[in-house]
């Protein structure tokens, strides 16, 4: 199709936006926000994330108007106020305010207030935000998951795409109340429409689009056939019910297309999108569904590319919902091919969702020095850098296949600098039990519940309090470059360890002794100080044979103050953690100092006699109690 045919057929549909194709057209009309808040990320966070408060209000009328915005926590005191702006609205259109709120010494549940007046009219919504006390960003927990309507290989869905393809309405609304179930309430959808080519290898633009909507599309008609009639309209009126946030996938033109024929379909179904299903209050933002890697194209043209579609597009979408974030996911890899074009695009881009950090390609920077790169780059721009973690591995054929439990631990212990943690994807890899279609089978339903436990066991126990929490370590013997545990400030960071020496958040001593001297910023009454260590006889880990503590005001002269040992014996196999923990009365100091003996040498008995014995430790706690909400 020529340009002017599809311009053609653009007024045309634009032309049908008035016909009454829909039942529920009219609500739609009657619904549309007035006034919209958003929070970014959305609860929970830590307290070492700062969050984007953002609103927006409508004038529907023909002339400007005038409101006064205020950010409130908690209640609209005059003295909880965070921010205050007068904006002028012009007719028929909307305007958005913005502040950036630190979390730190915030920890607990709140509400975020958005009150606009003009006149003697006030509106206001609120949002909830729970604040958790960590030493990281992460909260390490998945936070959402994206979701395909089907999966676009048949070859990569083939253990799930026939299932569904038969979900019912009802159906999809269970689903989301399976994720909710384990507390993933961001729901991305993958792409609304299927059409399954790739940059420079289409003809779109000279025979037109010809892919297949997952919804009611008059854009462009043709359904996928699938049993749910409008599947997007069940995700998120059930998503509305359970306070979940939901990104419609604005794709696919064509996968990895930022040509300027992708940015006008996009810009035209972001419209329809928004004016379909706009009225729901868990409409979060727009995800952008062509994915690129990490080098964002690798050659000049595929970059400007790039950066002109989200100039363009995010200012679109900023006219229909200014507080709607736009999201990208990339891969990970060979970010540092691309530096100079991440700062010209992450400007215009609210979030960037990378992927792939465990599995980065041989020569590449390892997962954590991308992490970290990426970080410095979005903290540069003003973006949200947020994980897409992979709950799939490739199994027979290409077929994607849930990845064992470990494998997601691993990545939410590696990785703990990302504000919000999602998975790729929920269905045909997760599935709660008593769900009444589960595509994917039963190691769907075996991953849910190993997760579920983690949430309940792992997570509880990620959320111990303690006055060390987050504090300066200092170390007389370095630790393993294989076992970092995640770094210097692995003791403090709050990454309680499961019993398995593949847990990243172990920090390992070969033949050493751990002495690390912990600076708590100020003397403070010590009641109890205590640390963590791993026995796994099988790969020559043994528990110390006694941890001593020993404390300080000046951070050089030390006296000791307690010791700790075990009876446990040194032929258990394990894997074990003993807690090593002392109680103190009277004491007061600044820094406090752990000396964990390691036994030095693997003992005859053992297959390894006479090499190195490693001593693992976990996190050292003084003061530990429970956490908020505990």
């Amino acid at each position: 199709m020529s340009p002017s045919g599809v311009a053609m057929r653009w007024l045309a549909a634009v032309a049908l936006l008035s016909a009454p194709a829909f039942p529920f057209e009219a609500a739609v009309e009657r619904a549309k926000p007035a006034i919209s808040l958003t929070l970014i990320p959305p609860s929970p966070v830590t307290d070492q994330v700062t969050l984007e408060i953002r609103g927006a209000v409508w004038n529907r009328d023909d002339t400007p108007k005038a409101f006064d915005v205020t950010l409130s926590l908690d209640t609209v005191e005059p003295g909880r106020v965070l921010h205050r702006e007068r904006i002028e609205v012009g007719p028929s259109s909307a305007k958005g305010v913005t502040f950036r709120w630190p979390t730190t010494g915030q920890a607990g549940r709140h509400r975020i207030i958005l009150s606009a007046t003009s006149g003697s009219r006030t509106q206001r919504r609120e949002r909830p935000i729970e604040i958790i006390q960590s030493g990281v960003r992460s909260t390490r927990r998945i936070g959402g998951a994206w979701v395909d309507i089907y999966h676009h290989s048949e070859a990569e869905g083939r253990y799930f795409n026939a299932d569904l393809a038969k979900m019912t309405h009802d159906q999809w609304r269970e689903l989301v109340r399976g994720m909710h179930g384990i507390k993933m309430n961001v729901l991305v959808i993958t792409m609304l429409f299927q059409n399954y080519t790739h940059y420079g290898k289409h003809t779109i633009e000279k025979d037109g689009y010809r892919g297949k909507a997952y919804y009611p599309s008059r854009l462009f008609p043709s359904r996928m056939p699938i049993a749910c009639d409008d599947p997007l309209e069940a995700i998120l009126s059930e998503a509305d019910k359970l306070g979940m946030h939901v990104f419609p996938g604005i794709g696919t033109y064509a996968f990895f297309d930022f040509t300027p024929a992708s940015l006008r379909w996009h810009k035209k179904v972001a419209s329809e999108v928004w004016e379909r299903y706009g009225h729901h209050p868990s409409f979060y933002g727009w995800y952008v569904s062509d994915e690129i890697a990490g080098h964002l194209g690798n050659e000049p043209t595929r970059w400007e590319q790039i950066v002109g579609f989200f100039r363009e597009f995010r200012a679109h979408c900023r006219t229909l919902a200014p507080d709607k974030p736009a999201m990208l996911a990339t891969n990970s890899h060979h970010v540092p091919k691309a530096v100079d074009t991440y700062r010209k695009l992450l400007p215009h881009l609210d979030i960037l969702c990378p992927f792939g950090f465990h599995r980065m390609p041989t020569g590449d920077i390892t997962g954590e020095e991308a992490a970290r790169l990426l970080q410095t780059l979005c903290d540069g721009a003003g973006c949200h850098l947020w994980m897409d973690l992979e709950t799939f591995v490739f199994h027979k054929g290409g077929a994607l296949y849930p990845r064992p439990i470990g494998g997601l631990i691993s990545d939410l212990r590696r990785f703990p600098t990302f504000e919000k943690i999602l998975c790729y994807q929920y269905p045909g890899l997760m599935n709660a039990p008593g769900a009444s279609i589960k595509p994917g089978g039963p190691p769907t339903v075996k991953l849910y519940q190993d997760y579920e436990r983690y949430l309940e066991q792992g997570y509880q126990d990620l959320r111990v309090m303690h006055a060390a929490l987050g504090k300066a370590v200092e170390l007389t013997h370095p630790y393993s470059p294989s076992y970092t545990g995640g770094g210097p400030k692995a003791l403090t960071d709050g990454a309680r360890a499961f019993p398995h020496y593949r847990d990243p958040a172990w920090q390992g001593y070969d033949q050493h002794d751990l002495v690390a001297t912990v600076d708590l910023g100020r003397p403070m009454p010590l009641r109890t100080v205590c640390s963590d260590y791993l026995q796994c006889v099988q790969a020559g880990i043994f528990l110390p044979t006694q941890v001593a503590y020993a404390v300080s005001d000046d951070g050089k002269e030390f006296r000791a103050v307690a010791r700790a040992t075990h009876d446990v014996p040194l032929k258990q196999p394990g894997p074990l953690v003993q807690r090593f923990s002392s109680e103190l009365k009277g004491v007061t100091a600044r820094y406090v100092r752990v000396r964990a003996r390691n036994i030095k040498t693997i003992p005859d008995w053992h297959p390894a006699r006479g090499k190195k014995a490693w001593l693992f430790v976990d996190e050292i706690m003084v003061n530990a109690r429970p956490a908020h909400g505990n």
